[in-house]
């Protein structure tokens, strides 16, 4: 007996349609090609499967029983075949990561090393740059899915994962160094160093202080000459939590902000209606797994 996938999806075409010739169109076969490839399924199985009528075609008692099994044996080895592309996507596929540089130095690299030890055959890319630029990446599709602070867009999918708070950072012998909590109005009369224009930290800073302003000693591109300018006494900065391990030196205080104000929220970005594929849906799964642990 030498029946296929072939034999088995005409012969349900033919069940639904009880029409030679709309069964051969829906499969994309000729007629008489269709009509062979049935008589080939009677003989091969050796029962009658369909009674032909002058106008339309009707299934035997056999072949009611014969459409079950037909049924269910192609949903099954499509199952496989899906399945068997899922275990090809997770050793050839590849992933294009967009993240805030903070969430890449500190988040990020251990779910990357867990993502290549589980899955050294996918390509792993991953673009640090500001929440802008990620937003970008992930609209012109070089990027799967991106990593950043962002509130709502009505061409994305907008997924919360972290909340994200912000501290002042300043040297231990500053005033503020004492307190255990800051207040908005505190912050006015002391010079900051300050991430420039671009930066998602300093445009929900400025929204959070409007209409006063921080007095900005000097902006910065790079949290890490933030460091080096606290830590010289040049001025104070606030930072999120997710890059405070930058600033653990024993002569930096860290101090969190009262203000409800003074928090973000770190979303998962996609296209809006592009699913994740087989290799993509792995790392989310891990990023999960590894916020879920550091809550």
């Amino acid at each position: 007996m030498n029946i296929s996938t072939r034999h088995l999806k005409a012969f349900l075409a033919l069940a639904e349609r009880k029409s030679f010739t709309r069964a051969a169109d829906a499969v994309h076969l000729s007629q008489p090609a269709f009509s062979m490839l049935i008589q080939s399924l009677e003989e091969s199985v050796g029962l009658r499967l369909f009674d032909r009528g002058p106008r339309h075609v009707e299934l035997t008692a056999e072949g009611e029983a014969f459409a079950q099994a037909a049924e269910r044996l192609l949903g099954d080895f499509e199952g496989l075949l899906a399945q068997m592309k899922d275990l090809v996507a997770l050793q050839k596929g590849r992933v294009a990561v967009a993240a805030l540089p903070s969430l890449s130095a500190s988040l990020l690299p251990p779910v990357i090393a867990r993502f290549r030890q589980r899955h050294p055959g996918v390509e792993l890319a991953l673009h640090d740059v500001t929440s802008d630029d990620c937003l970008d990446l992930v609209r012109r599709g070089r990027c799967d899915i991106a990593l950043t602070a962002i509130a709502q867009s009505d061409e994305l999918d907008i997924e919360p994962v972290l909340a994200d708070s912000f501290y002042v950072v300043c040297p231990r012998r500053h005033p503020l160094a004492a307190r255990k909590r800051i207040r908005r109005q505190d912050l006015l009369e002391y010079g900051f160093i300050q991430q420039d224009r671009a930066s998602s930290v300093r445009q929900q800073i400025d929204a959070v202080m409007f209409p006063a302003r921080l007095k900005t000693v000097m902006e910065v591109s790079n949290m890490n000459t933030a460091v080096g300018l606290v830590g010289a006494e040049v001025g104070i900065a606030i930072v999120p939590a997710v890059a405070l391990f930058l600033f653990r030196q024993r002569h930096l205080a860290r101090i969190p902000l009262a203000d409800p104000a003074f928090t973000r929220s770190i979303a998962l970005v996609r296209l809006k209606g592009r699913r994740d594929t087989t290799a993509v849906a792995a790392f989310v799964a891990l990023l999960k797994e590894g916020l879920q642990q550091g809550s």
